[in-house]
């Protein structure tokens, strides 16, 4: 299984308990996973300049 962001796993999570009807799709919701999904591509901006960084050292 490929490793995934803690953002990403929120965001499963959520949509898992929005199906199973634990917890309402409502803006606040929704604004969750905005901010989830920004944070989530920080992220993987950094991994990704980390990886540049790492090879460019080699």
């Amino acid at each position: 299984m490929p490793r995934v962001s803690l953002p990403v796993t929120l965001q499963l999570a959520l949509k898992q308990h929005v199906a199973a009807a634990d917890i309402d799709d409502d803006d606040e919701l929704r604004a969750i996973m905005v901010k989830l999904g920004d944070l989530n591509e920080k992220i993987e901006a950094v991994k990704q300049k980390a990886r540049h960084n790492r090879a460019c050292k080699r």
